[in-house]
């Protein structure tokens, strides 16, 4: 608190401490834990950089029926720091620090962080107060994105699109954090039932963060009972989908990649289906292979681009080879982007329509079908007609409601009624969808939808 009573403003901006800038939020006060974490994790979101302190504690835990859970308010805030690759300055203090809990935390979720060791409490807080002072420099985090690039190229040259399945594993495939001997199964089921609940990624990675740290003790690589294993798949299907709508698809450890990679690993041990049209709940993983390989295609350095883009193809086509014409449906939009992305706008149209007319004749959900609509008025507006190709995409978006259709999917298609309306020179609506995109993408956290045309279009009064 004496760091942040001298420091609540500085020239950079607020220094924010919990205790201080939101007394409301005090648990004596009886407010709730999860309001808490929200509401530090928000100003994490918001911050230059996160400052830890490490002084061998690990923090306040989080409890459910009176039991405290495996997270800690500090490990959350770390997590959230790591998981948005904010600057991380660590300080922490004598070497009992340097054996803590917290400590081995920094090292496994953010091994690339410089650490500060001091001799007491009273020097950490010289030195928090010069550095704020601007009269010293901590040691900087290493780039996290160049850091990606290059383990995305490294790891790459050990692939050949024809071994698929074998992909990175979440947080390498090892515990990550202190652990009970036993594990409160329900505890975990408790936290991915909240974090169901909500449609912002930071509630959902957060609440499912919890659970997977629940579910360490049993971890899916040590156990092959079916209950834990089912939490898992559940924990990181969870995961993998706000991962991907937040945009955190070069995050190799932390990422939608790698969370897909375990899944498959547990399938493998459960000896269940990669895909089961009759269970469509439990996820398509050629579906999410190939679509953050497409992704990652976009985001990855230039020079491995194409052969992001070849393993997306390569689980697409495995994918489609496998399954009969009625369940070509997840893929085929997933081909028509491929195909989008090669110039191959003929086959790309021809892909879209047939995923829309096999989403008719299955009968599935109006949000789904005017999805697949909108994506079919996108491919042919690159066939040189852009007038139908936004009376498609406008048709497609009545058919799209929040009932019936998940907000990421509803932004996706309001940018491309964005790029539509600019080829019909009607910059009056573009801006108006520009406007209600960029809304619905900053309530719900997909910073993943946020693009240059969507900034700059948008009207002022909606930052």
């Amino acid at each position: 608190m004496t760091i942040w009573e001298r420091y609540e403003t500085d020239q950079r901006g607020q220094v924010w401490v919990a205790e201080g800038i939101r007394p409301d939020l005090d648990p004596a006060s009886g407010a709730d834990q999860l309001e808490i974490i929200d509401a530090c994790l928000d100003a994490i979101e918001a911050s230059h950089e996160f400052l830890l302190l490490d002084t061998g504690e690990y923090g306040s835990y989080l409890h459910f029926r009176g039991t405290p859970s495996e997270s800690s308010f500090l490990e959350l805030e770390l997590f959230q720091a790591t998981l948005l690759r904010k600057p991380i300055k660590y300080i922490y203090v004598g070497s009992t620090a340097e054996q803590s809990n917290l400590h081995a935390l920094v090292r496994s979720l953010a091994p690339q962080v410089s650490a500060v060791k001091v001799d007491s409490l009273k020097e950490a807080e010289k030195t928090i107060s010069t550095y704020l002072d601007g009269g010293a420099r901590l040691p900087e985090t290493k780039n996290p994105e160049r850091l990606t690039g290059t383990l995305i190229q490294g790891r790459h040259q050990d692939w050949s699109n024809a071994s698929l399945f074998h992909e990175p594993q979440f947080l390498h495939g090892t515990i990550c954090g202190p652990t009970n001997a036993q594990t409160d199964l329900d505890v975990a089921a408790h936290y991915l039932d909240l974090a169901a609940e909500h449609s912002e990624t930071n509630r959902i990675l957060s609440r499912t963060w919890i659970a997977i740290r629940t579910l360490m003790a049993a971890h899916y690589s040590d156990t092959r009972d079916p209950r834990p294993l089912a939490l898992w798949d559940r924990a990181l299907r969870s995961w993998s989908k706000a991962a991907a709508w937040r945009g955190l698809h070069g995050h190799i450890w932390l990422g939608n990649v790698s969370a897909l990679g375990s899944l498959a690993r547990i399938k493998g041990t459960l000896e269940t289906p990669l895909y089961d049209p009759a269970s469509p709940g439990q996820g398509d993983l050629y579906d999410g292979l190939a679509s953050v390989y497409y992704s990652l295609s976009k985001r990855c350095p230039r020079r491995i681009g194409p052969a992001m883009l070849a393993r997306s193809a390569a689980y697409t086509e495995e994918g489609l080879e496998t399954r009969p014409q009625e369940d070509r449906g997840s893929l085929l939009p997933i081909r028509g982007s491929i195909n989008h992305r090669r110039r191959r706008f003929r086959a790309s149209a021809r892909d879209f329509g047939e995923a829309y007319d096999l989403a008719v004749k299955n009968s599935e959900s109006s949000g789904q079908i005017g999805f697949l609509l909108t994506e079919l008025g996108f491919a042919e507006l690159f066939l040189l007609k852009p007038r139908l190709a936004r009376q498609r995409i406008a048709e497609g978006l009545t058919m799209m409601t929040p009932e019936n259709s998940s907000p990421g999917f509803r932004v996706r298609a309001l940018r491309k009624h964005v790029v539509a309306s600019l080829a019909c020179f009607d910059l009056a609506q573009a801006r108006l969808s520009a406007t209600k995109a960029y809304q619905i993408a900053s309530e719900n956290q997909l910073h993943d939808q946020i693009d240059r045309i969507v900034l700059k279009l948008k009207r002022e009064d909606s930052a």
